[in-house]
């Protein structure tokens, strides 16, 4: 209800959030992304929804993910990144929720199981139109149009650009990897199916070969696209261990460890980070962390990188 209350819908986030984003990670559905290029629009009952929506949604406005065509405005998407990541809250409340409720599916994930129940719906447009009232109506009458849009924007903007950047510091920055599937690829080889970098390597290749060779050459198999090793390779740490980090993101400083555990509790996420940490250094899989400065430096590098078309991903 909490983000019901200041606009935007919990349904439309639980869905994206929970249905997309988290399980299949810097994950891109290939078969999907052809057949939207040719204008296809198959039944929702007929998509793949194993696919991450927060890659491909801000296509082709900005170039997130390496198997997306590079256009010539990408190699300025840097500069202009910061811009409209203001515009991130404003388009959720007013356009894509919207939409979602409306045609009760977001981009290929079918969203029956919120917008199916009419007391769902219901609930949508009386916070919808209870929201718009107390926080645009209420401050329009005490400070004026003027000054009650107003307020309502600096709001949106200062909201769209914090929570942008929290999100997108934590999967596309550089060193971070990507990856895609589909029958469409052929592939049969089980080892083939990696996550890769912008540049097209893959990290845990040498995390795995440091292992093996600290452990005596011997070491536990943890295949490329298992699960939990994907999370670790397209998840990055940003000023781990700080609580005001923690505290100020809502745990999202420590992005490997909540998308291992998204239940846990934020103020306990630093809590198993050691162990986690260790136990990913023992098994050859990628853990990184990096200070907040460096990270927002990373997210720009990764921004020009991805203007350049020069990357061949292996599937996951």
């Amino acid at each position: 209800w909490t983000l019901d209350m200041i606009g935007a819908s919990g349904f439309t986030w639980e869905i994206q959030h929970m249905l997309g984003h988290h399980p299949y990670t810097n994950v891109l559905d290939i078969d999907e992304e052809k057949k939207k290029a040719a204008g296809v629009d198959c039944p929702i009952g007929e998509k793949d929804q194993e696919s991450d929506p927060d890659v491909f949604s801000s296509f082709p406005a900005m170039r997130m993910h390496p198997y997306h065509a590079a256009e010539w405005y990408h190699r300025y998407q840097h500069l202009y990144a910061p811009i409209l990541f203001a515009f991130m809250t404003l388009a959720k409340v007013f356009l894509q929720d919207m939409e979602v409720a409306t045609s009760k599916r977001l981009y290929h994930i079918d969203a029956q199981c919120r917008y199916g129940s009419a007391l769902n719906v219901l609930r949508f447009w009386f916070m919808k139109a209870l929201s718009v009232w107390y926080m645009i109506g209420l401050p329009c009458y005490f400070h004026g149009v003027f000054g009650g849009i107003g307020l309502f924007m600096i709001g949106h903007f200062t909201c769209g650009e914090v929570l942008a950047t929290m999100f997108i510091v934590n999967h596309v920055i550089e060193g971070v990897s990507f990856g895609k599937k589909g029958e469409s690829l052929g592939l049969k080889n089980e080892v083939e199916f990696r996550p890769t970098t912008v540049s097209g390597s893959t990290p845990m290749e040498q995390t795995r070969a440091e292992a093996e060779k600290a452990n005596g050459g011997k070491l536990k198999e943890v295949p490329y696209n298992d699960w939990a090793a994907v999370q670790c390779q397209t998840s990055v740490n940003w000023s781990p261990g700080s609580w005001f980090w923690n505290h100020f993101s809502g745990g999202l400083s420590h992005q490997i460890e909540h998308h291992l555990f998204p239940q846990l509790p934020r103020h306990n996420l630093d809590k198993v980070k050691p162990m986690v940490e260790a136990f990913a250094k023992k098994h050859g899989i990628v853990y990184r962390s990096v200070p907040f400065t460096t990270a927002l430096a990373e997210i720009l590098t990764n921004f020009r990188s991805l203007a350049k078309d020069i990357v061949t991903l292996h599937p996951v």
